[in-house]
């Protein structure tokens, strides 16, 4: 079921809020209701995948379990062995989904054989709820996940406002909420907030990114079918997908929000506003914020730790020990990102190079702190770097993201290339290509620019009502030229008002599935 659909808006939604709260004076009862609407709200996409997702609820409940009371045991060895045996299991199921196909069809491809492997159908989520779990787990190894009732478990593992493309959330974030006394007690202060960022979100679904998306898919169609692209062409194309990736996620996640909400939870931030940041190491913390974060903890810190050990032990400094310590889990860890988002030489090589632009970026920051602190010996300082090169490297990070994001977008590396190919090759023709779209085009890209770059976005409209888990974390980051916060008054109202009933129409262009959820 999609957010962005009648059925959910008038049907799903109003039901499971009026059930939800009728209950509410029975606290298990509202939650074991909402848990089952949870289940219905995934099987109604594909009801085979369900024992999926419950077998993994159960399992990861029953494993976490044992990682508990093994740690309350003071066991550690005990404690190892239950989460390698969780994480194990994990991934095991995540990898046969999501790759046995790829890496089966990559090596027979060696030998000209065809892969006698059936296709496996690819779960809905499996990746968000698969790294909640062994968040989940790794959580509870370090003590930071305590013992709870399996109902609590099990709604938060399968809590619908993120189930399907994250937030992926943590035990500390989550689970606190739904175990006060208060909860399932209505607060309208909360419905209100809630629909209010919910409505913020599904404009810019439907109008802004569904109607981009119908541009860039002819763009890229038309591109590949042989004619390639010309130097305008290829940007327009580049740049269009661009916004329609930033307005889809951003949305999805305004909405995810929103919902949790209105049910009386927050959710942690997991989109705020990338395409300002000031380098690529910026735009990733935050862009999927909670992807990032996850990876950071569990991939990049992880192989950080051993091989800054290991660095020391052998005497290595300078850049060997930095190259070592920063720059190989770097690398690793935004190849792990890139594979994460799918299975295909296309993800492969766009984590490729988010992996270097990283790498590229940390050894920038790496040089001039050691530059910085060669001249204060000199008793010289470095200057700050000024408004033209502020500009300069903002420009630079959005056009490696842009480049990046065609890898993300193509069918296949050559359709990426070929993409290239016309973004780098000034050959004086594409003057033709402005007059092959209609103004329908340039207005959308003038609207998303405007608010990319010049407007508040939406926690920032609501930032008075405190509208994520941790909002006051990133309050203070990217303030953009324009502001302005939201109010329950006139002008608020007929905001929210607009914005809803523009959302709702535009989906009666059909409704398109948020990108996010093929991952």
């Amino acid at each position: 079921m999609l957010f962005n659909s009648f059925l959910f808006i008038f049907g799903f939604l109003p039901v499971v809020l009026i059930l939800f709260y009728a209950t509410g004076r029975w606290t298990n009862v509202a939650k074991a209701l909402l848990t089952l609407a949870s289940l219905a709200f995934y099987a109604v996409w594909n009801p085979i995948h369900l024992p999926l997702l419950l077998g993994s609820i159960v399992f990861n409940y029953w494993v976490g379990d044992r990682i508990q009371r093994a740690r309350e045991a003071e066991r550690d060895g005990r404690v190892k062995v239950w989460l390698v045996f969780g994480l194990i299991a994990d991934l095991a199921l995540l990898g046969w989904f999501k790759y046995a196909n790829f890496v089966a069809d990559n090596v027979f491809g060696l030998f000209d054989a065809d892969s006698p492997l059936p296709r496996i159908v690819l779960p809905l989520a499996i990746s968000f709820f698969t790294f909640q779990k062994i968040a989940y787990l790794i959580d509870s190894a370090r003590g930071e996940a305590k013992k709870m009732k399996f109902l609590d478990f099990a709604l938060f593992a399968a809590f619908f406002p993120q189930l399907i493309a994250g937030p992926i959330v943590h035990y500390k974030e989550v689970v606190p909420q739904l175990q006060r006394r208060v909860f399932a007690r209505i607060d309208w202060r909360n419905m209100m907030i809630g629909l209010v960022i919910f409505a913020i979100g599904l404009f810019k679904k439907t109008v802004i990114a569904d109607t981009l998306a119908g541009y860039a898919n002819t763009m890229f169609a038309e591109g590949g079918q042989g004619g390639g692209f010309t130097f305008v062409g290829g940007w327009l194309a580049a740049i269009t997908f661009t916004f329609q990736l930033y307005f889809d996620f951003s949305g999805y996640s305004d909405m995810a929000i929103g919902l949790a909400r209105m049910l009386g939870v927050k959710l942690p931030l997991n989109f705020h506003s990338p395409l300002r940041a000031s380098n690529i190491a910026d735009y990733w913390r935050r862009w999927h914020m909670t992807l990032q974060r996850f990876i950071v903890a569990y991939v990049f810190q992880p192989l950080s730790v051993p091989l800054n050990r290991w660095a020391a032990e052998r005497g290595l400094k300078g850049w060997p020990a930095f190259a070592a310590g920063v720059g190989v889990p770097a690398f690793v860890t935004f190849v792990a990102v890139g594979i994460w988002h799918g299975a295909g030489w296309t993800f492969v090589l766009f984590g490729l190079m988010h992996a270097i632009y990283i790498c590229t970026n940390e050894a920038w920051d790496e040089w001039r702190k050691r530059r910085k602190k060669a001249l204060r010996k000199l008793g010289r300082t470095l200057a700050e770097p000024g408004p033209a090169r502020v500009v300069a490297f903002h420009v630079l990070t959005l056009v490696a993201v842009i480049y990046g994001n065609v890898m993300f977008r193509a069918a296949t590396v050559g359709d990426a290339v070929s993409v290239w190919q016309g973004m780098t090759a000034l050959n004086g023709a594409g003057l033709e290509v402005l007059a092959a779209h209609d103004w329908g085009l340039w207005a959308s890209l003038a609207v998303a620019a405007f608010l990319v770059f010049l407007a508040p976005n939406t926690q920032q409209i609501m930032a008075p009502y405190d509208p994520a888990y941790n909002w006051k974390d990133w309050k203070a980051v990217g303030i953009p030229p324009i502001r302005w916060t939201w109010k329950p008054d006139a002008a608020g109202l007929a905001f929210a008002g607009v914005a809803l009933f523009l959302g709702i129409m535009f989906i009666q262009r059909g409704k398109a599935v948020f990108l996010y959820f093929n991952f």
